[in-house]
C-alpha cells in the first residue's frame, strides 16, 4: 500500500514542500494521540482565554497550536505561521520558502461530546506574501480525529486520503476522491434562520419541499458543527455545506475565516470536482485583506453549489 511518504514523492519533486506537509501530518498524528486520551487527561474543558476572534478556548485549542508550532519550528522550509489562535503571524526566522496557515483545532466545541473534530491546514509560497488568493496554495488539507484518523490532502492533482495505522503510519486508503455531481443532502445550521438573506430561505425552502418542491427530488439535512466533519462526509459521499451571510455575521464579512478554513477546503472540494463559493464570487478567487478575514462559505456538489447560486443570482 501507498504511504504518505511514497505519494509526495510521486506528486512533487519540491523537497521543502514535501518536508511542510510531512510536518504537518506529524503534528496531526501526535495530536490524534493527545486526544484519544484528553478526557483522562482532563483536557477537555476551557483554558480560561479567548482567541483573537473573541471565542472561548478549550485547553485543547491551546495545545494543539502549541504542537503545530513545535513540528514547524523543526522545519527550515516553513518561514512563517498563521494561526486561529494566534493574534498575529509567527515568523519562524528560517528564511524558509512556505508559509503554512491552519485552524489547529477545529469543531474543538464538540470535544466534550466526542464528536468528530480536525485540523485544517494551507501551504502557500513564502515570496507571495501572507495575503494571497485561494488559488495560489501550494497544497491544502485537512485531518479528521473519528473512529478512524483520516488525512486529506491535495497539492495540484487530485485529492488523496490516508489513513493513520496502528504503526503511527500514514497509509492510502482513496487514490483520488470524487464529490459526486449530484446529492440529496445539505448541511446548515438551521438554528440561524431567522438571520438568513432571501437566497438561503429559498434554497433550502426549496430543498425542504422534496419531490413535491422546484428541486424535484428529496432532500436530508446534515450538520455536524464541526466542518472537517461536515467537509469530509461532502468528499465522500456528495452534499453542500453552507454557512452564509447572514444579518448577524454581514458585520464581519461571514463567519468561517478565508486564509485557513475557506480556501484550503475550497481547494480540497474542487481539486475532487466541486465548486465553492460565497453565493456571489469564487472562494478561491478572493483577494484577502487580513489574515483573519471571514468570509461565507458555500461548497459541495456542482449541481448543489450552482443552484444555491442562481438563487443569489435572482436575489
Amino acid at each position: 500500500m501507498t504511504t504518505l511518504a511514497q505519494w509526495l514523492k510521486s506528486e512533487t519533486d519540491d523537497l521543502a514542500l514535501q518536508s511542510v506537509i510531512a510536518s504537518m501530518a506529524a503534528a496531526s498524528a501526535e495530536l490524534s494521540g493527545v486526544l484519544r486520551v484528553a478526557p483522562i487527561a482532563g483536557q477537555t474543558g476551557l483554558a480560561g482565554h479567548t482567541n483573537v476572534q473573541g471565542e472561548a478556548q478549550k485547553a485543547l485549542d491551546v495545545i494543539s497550536n502549541d504542537i503545530v508550532l513545535k513540528h514547524l519550528r523543526e522545519n527550515a522550509a516553513v518561514a512563517t505561521l498563521i494561526s486561529e489562535e494566534l493574534d498575529d503571524a509567527v515568523q519562524l526566522g528560517t528564511g524558509g520558502a512556505y508559509i503554512v496557515a491552519t485552524d489547529p483545532l477545529d469543531g474543538s466545541s464538540n470535544l466534550d461530546v466526542n464528536v468528530t473534530v480536525g485540523t485544517i491546514f494551507s501551504v502557500l509560497k513564502s515570496a507571495g506574501g501572507l495575503l494571497q488568493k485561494g488559488r495560489a496554495q501550494a497544497a491544502a488539507g485537512y485531518v479528521a480525529y473519528g473512529p478512524a484518523t483520516s488525512l486529506v490532502v491535495r497539492i495540484a492533482g487530485a485529492v488523496s486520503v490516508f489513513t493513520l495505522d496502528a504503526e503511527g503510519q500514514w497509509v492510502q486508503v482513496v487514490v483520488a476522491a470524487k464529490v459526486p455531481e449530484t446529492s440529496g443532502e445539505f448541511a446548515i445550521n438551521t438554528a440561524r434562520e431567522r438571520f438568513w438573506d432571501a437566497a438561503t430561505t429559498g434554497y433550502v425552502q426549496e430543498s425542504v419541499a422534496g419531490e413535491t418542491g422546484p428541486a424535484g427530488k428529496r432532500y436530508n439535512m446534515r450538520w455536524v458543527g464541526s466542518m472537517v466533519a461536515d467537509i469530509h462526509r461532502i468528499l465522500m459521499r456528495g452534499g453542500i455545506f453552507l454557512y452564509p451571510l447572514d444579518s448577524e455575521t454581514v458585520s464581519k464579512g461571514g463567519r468561517l475565516r478565508l486564509l485557513y478554513e475557506a480556501n484550503p477546503m475550497s481547494w480540497l472540494i474542487e481539486g475532487a470536482g466541486g465548486l465553492a463559493t460565497t453565493g456571489r464570487l469564487g472562494i478561491l478567487d478572493i483577494e484577502p485583506s487580513g489574515i483573519h478575514q471571514r468570509v461565507p462559505v458555500i461548497l459541495g456538489s456542482a449541481e448543489e453549489v450552482r443552484r444555491a447560486e442562481a438563487w443569489y443570482a435572482k436575489t
